[in-house]
This record gives C-alpha cells, sequence and structure tokens, in this order.
C-alpha cells in the first residue's frame, strides 16, 4: 500500500505533468529540471515537489545519486564487436528536447555533490598520520573543480544554442553536516553516511578540521559558480551558504529535511521572480492547474 508520502509526490508528478500539457500553460511557469537527489529525493520531499505545490510546470529528469559528468556528457556504454562504444551525452539531449518540446523559460540544474562528497570524497583528503602540510590534497581538488567548470560550460553553451532565452539555475548547498547520519526511512538506514566514514578512513577524527574540510569544498564550489554567472548572462548562481547552521534542519549529511528544501524552493521562485521582475505564480494564478 502507498504510503501518504508516496500518494504526494504521485500527484505532484500527475500535476505537474498535466500543466505541461495545458495549450495554456505560459512559458514563465514551464521549467525543466535536471539534477540529483535535491531534485529527486526518494520517499521525501524535495525542491521540485515544493515549486509544483506553488504552482509551477516543471519536466523533470533528475536522479537521486547522479553526477554532473553524467547529466552533461553520459556514462552510459555497450560492448561492440571490436572494442567499446560510448552512447553520448543522452541525459543532455533529453533536456534540450525537453527545451525544444515544452519552451521553458527556465532551467534549473542541481549537482556536483555526488562528484564531490560521494566516493570521490577520499581523493581530496591526506591522511593525518601521512603529516602532511594539509589535509586537503588542494591540486587534485582544484582539478576535480576544472573539470567540473568544463563540463558546466558546455552545458551552459549547449542550452543557450538551444534557446538562448532560457534562464538556467544553480545552487551551491550549504555546508553539509559531518554527523555520521545517512538516508533514513521508517527507522532504517537504507544508504549513507557519506562524509564522516571518509574522515574516519583518512584518521581525520578532529571536529574543526572536518568542518574545515567541508567549508572549503563547498566554498571552492560557489566560487566556481559564481564565476560562471559573470561569464554567461543567462546562469544565475544562487547562495545557500549558511542558511541552514543547524542539525536539525538536516536530515542526513548531504540532505535537508523537508522545511530546509521548501526554503530552497523558494529560494528558486524568488530568484525567478527577479529575473521577470513579476512574481509569475501571481501573474498567471488564475491559469495555474491544481
Amino acid at each position: 500500500m502507498a504510503t501518504q508520502l508516496e500518494k504526494f509526490k504521485a500527484d505532484k508528478k500527475r500535476i505537474s505533468t498535466k500543466r505541461l500539457n495545458d495549450p495554456h500553460c505560459v512559458k514563465e511557469l514551464t521549467i525543466v529540471a535536471e539534477g540529483d537527489s535535491w531534485f529527486d529525493y526518494p520517499l521525501r520531499k524535495d525542491i521540485i515537489d515544493y515549486l509544483v505545490v506553488k504552482g509551477y510546470a516543471i519536466k523533470k529528469f533528475s536522479k537521486a545519486g547522479d553526477t554532473l559528468e553524467n547529466m552533461i556528457y553520459g556514462n552510459d556504454y555497450k560492448e561492440i564487436s571490436d572494442g567499446i562504444k560510448h552512447l553520448g551525452p543522452t541525459s543532455l539531449q533529453r533536456t534540450l528536447k525537453a527545451i525544444r518540446d515544452y519552451k521553458p523559460q527556465f532551467v534549473l540544474l542541481s549537482g556536483g555533490g555526488n562528484d564531490i562528497v560521494g566516493t570521490e570524497i577520499m581523493a581530496y583528503l591526506n591522511h593525518k598520520l601521512s603529516n602532511p602540510t594539509e589535509l586537503i590534497n588542494k591540486k587534485i581538488f582544484k582539478e576535480k573543480l576544472k573539470q567540473i567548470e568544463n563540463a558546466l560550460s558546455y552545458f551552459i553553451n549547449a542550452v543557450s544554442a538551444e534557446d538562448n532565452s532560457v534562464n538556467i539555475l544553480m545552487d551551491g548547498y550549504d555546508y553539509a553536516k559531518v554527523n555520521g547520519k545517512g538516508y533514513t526511512f521508517i527507522f532504517r538506514n537504507l544508504k549513507g553516511p557519506w562524509i564522516l566514514p571518509s574522515m574516519g578512513m583518512k584518521g581525520i577524527t578532529n571536529k574543526a578540521d572536518q568542518e574545515m574540510i567541508i567549508r572549503y569544498f563547498v566554498d571552492e564550489f560557489n566560487t566556481l559558480l559564481k564565476k560562471l554567472s559573470r561569464r554567461h548572462s543567462n546562469f544565475h548562481h544562487i547562495d545557500l551558504r549558511g542558511m541552514f547552521p543547524n542539525d536539525n534542519e538536516w536530515h542526513n549529511e548531504i540532505h535537508l529535511n523537508n522545511a530546509g528544501f521548501k526554503k530552497v524552493a523558494n529560494e528558486y521562485h524568488q530568484r525567478m521572480t527577479d529575473i521577470l521582475n513579476y512574481d509569475p505564480i501571481l501573474m498567471h494564478k488564475d491559469n495555474i492547474i491544481t
């Protein structure tokens, strides 16, 4: 039997699809979304759910656990008679097709977390007992940031070539919590934790050191997004840093609770309002299918 939350998410998907197929759905309320679990949190409410509640029509391709590399370049391949063949940027092509089909005013992108604080995090840390000059291997991390910058530039240019009137919005997360909490449902841990075990394996057990490392990662990622926003007029960085300082605002190490994701959805709505110079929900409230 479906839970109340499963029914909620299914209902939001149904309503959003109905709005997308409505010939009277206006461009300013239409969104194409690609991303990770902040846009697709299984069995929990997420940012996209709350934007649908507000009245937006959203074509969502987000998938929990996805990486920017897969969203943009694609990781799928197949074996052929004389070796292997990469299947190309299948996720990006799907996003571009949705832009052609639905003609959105906005594309929302959430990504980077799984590229940095997922299983990748070990590569950016020096072992505490190796007597390093720094706990962060900044050379490797900066190379990863360069790869992310190249991927995001590729994405922005591809969307702009498809429709140069589309605005791309992306947040850089808030400072993750190194608290050892994983993804739980009905008191069962289903996935994670992601950060504390990696810190432990590297001998980094001091809380202040752990928080310093996370702050550095998140600050550098947001600095990159700010740089891209200066370079591309249609790319808009949403800065969430410091918005959720307390552990009780988070469901686990890397995901906010329901109230937190609702607050982030409000930030996206406010930024879209700022871009348009009017509130699209208020402007078109009489045309919104509920």
